[in-house]
């Protein structure tokens, strides 16, 4: 059987965001979604998933949209010189500090603690953790805390077999842009093999804010239709498709 995570990303990143993750996962597929804990919308969406019944969600963690939770002093490497993540990790990479990194990565996860909802997973903006340096030490976060991690690439899910770290046995990031479709959408779960799987997805209704922070605005909104259509529901179904959580990993 197929048990398929199908996670939002992006939760917290406007106002837009928050409600079309939380409209698919009432009303559509989306069984998950991870939040961006920096950003100034955050706090709304946590109140927004309790209000919906809701009692976990992941931690996005970021190193390149908004500002640091972290006092700026301690994490100079991190940030431009209008004291923002830098947008964009070819910028970031070559002169980041990874003591910093670890500094400010740890930090999101406490911030997240002080809210009260259950941190389910972790997984990351730009998949900052897929690559040398920041893989280790976010994987050894989610170690650390007991918590699932994604796995972007094989190393990362290597190390965290290596780790013990649970995370799927598939993840895909391949319904995106162009491929926003539903017939990509059922290509994509159809080639995976069986066991867990991860799918990557970022519905919104579109807003303004969401144009400032995001190239990928506009697309968003066709993902969402799919992730709602009546079509995409009956195919999972009778495909005999079981939709779990991070929760249920293990256990489903």
């Amino acid at each position: 059987m197929k048990k398929l995570i199908i996670n939002a990303d992006d939760f917290g990143l406007t106002d837009g965001c928050n409600y079309g993750i939380i409209y698919a996962m009432k009303l559509g597929v989306v069984t998950s979604t991870s939040i961006m804990i920096n950003m100034p919308k955050a706090s709304d969406a946590i109140k927004l998933a309790k209000d919906n019944g809701i009692e976990g969600i992941g931690l996005h963690l970021t190193l390149t949209c908004g500002e640091p939770v972290s006092p700026k002093e301690e994490v100079p490497s991190l940030i431009n010189k209008r004291g923002y993540f830098y947008k964009r990790r070819a910028e970031l990479f070559p002169v980041m500090n990874l003591n910093e990194a670890e500094k400010e990565l740890r930090n999101q996860i406490l911030e997240f603690k002080k809210y009260d909802i259950k941190l389910s997973h972790l997984d990351s903006h730009h998949h900052i953790h897929m690559y040398d340096g920041v893989r280790e030490i976010v994987a050894n976060l989610a170690k650390e805390y007991n918590l699932p991690l994604r796995q972007p690439n094989l190393e990362t899910k290597e190390l965290l077999i290596e780790l013990g770290v649970q995370t799927t046995d598939s993840f895909s990031m391949g319904f995106y842009d162009e491929k926003a479709n539903i017939n990509e959408l059922i290509d994509i779960i159809d080639q995976i093999p069986d066991g867990s799987i991860e799918i990557m997805t970022h519905p919104a209704i579109v807003d303004r804010e969401l144009y400032d922070y995001s190239s990928y605005n506009k697309q968003r909104l066709d993902e969402l239709k799919v992730l709602t259509s009546k079509e995409l529901k009956d195919w999972i179904e009778a495909n005999n498709i079981k939709l779990i959580t991070y929760g249920d990993l293990g256990t489903a």
